[in-house]
């Protein structure tokens, strides 16, 4: 089996360099390019296992790369300067799976970049269905569906959905499920949580029908998946 294809999209030529060098030498097979033109391009000719990419390119947004890479499979890392708040929020909302704020060691990029293939890996040896009431969730195709209606979910809000799912009526902390999904908690795991339960949440209430909608309660400082027939009057 192949090792991983991971694509690097960096304007800033020294940082470029050598982080496809320190990806080569664990083994990963590294495409390296510093525009928005040249990535699209790649994508064509060999889709990656792994994306990361820069916000701010020359020659446009990586938020555009984020929205062509959706279609596949490939977890999309972003970087971006400052931990600048609303520029994460689109890049999550824009299909990112994570981001990492410039400057940052390289062992975080690399443990950032692994907790991502390991939770592709998960997915591939996870149950092909899971049910619950008139839930379905698929974890090969990463689609869940709620009475027959696919939610149309991203990579990050089927992870939560599942996690929370899989730990049935016990509440989460934010810093729990950035760990189980994401991988080790920084300081900032709450936003980033906050971000993709907010869009779970409207996802399920917009595909619920007429009937009583599956919630996801706040409660405690975290959150818990609640089935109609168990609310007990939890907070939004």
């Amino acid at each position: 089996m192949e090792p991983p294809h991971i694509l690097l999209v960096e304007d800033m030529t020294k940082i470029l360099n050598y982080n496809r060098m320190a990806l080569e030498k664990r083994g990963y097979r590294v495409t390296a390019v510093r525009t928005l033109s040249e990535a699209r391009k790649r994508i064509e000719d060999a889709p990656p296992d792994l994306a990361v990419v820069d916000i701010l390119l020359p020659d446009g947004s990586g938020l555009d790369l984020c929205r062509q890479l959706r279609h596949s499979d490939a977890p999309i890392l972003l970087l971006t300067s400052l931990g600048d708040s609303d520029q994460i929020v689109r890049g999550l909302q824009a299909g990112g799976d994570d981001y990492i704020i410039k400057p940052y060691k390289i062992e975080e990029l690399i443990a950032r970049i692994e907790a991502q293939l390991r939770r592709v890996h998960w997915l591939l040896q996870a149950e092909v269905e899971t049910h619950a009431g008139r839930l379905v969730l698929n974890a090969r195709m990463q689609r869940a569906f709620l009475g027959g209606h696919d939610l149309l979910l991203k990579p990050k809000e089927f992870l939560l959905l599942s996690t929370l799912l899989r730990n049935r009526g016990r509440t989460m902390s934010a810093e729990e499920l950035y760990s189980e999904i994401w991988g080790q908690a920084p300081n900032d795991a709450l936003r980033t949580v906050f971000v993709n339960i907010s869009s779970l949440r409207i996802k399920l209430r917009k595909n619920a029908g007429e009937c009583p909608s599956i919630v996801i309660e706040r409660s405690n400082g975290g959150y818990r998946l609640v089935f109609p027939d168990e609310k007990q009057g939890g907070r939004e």
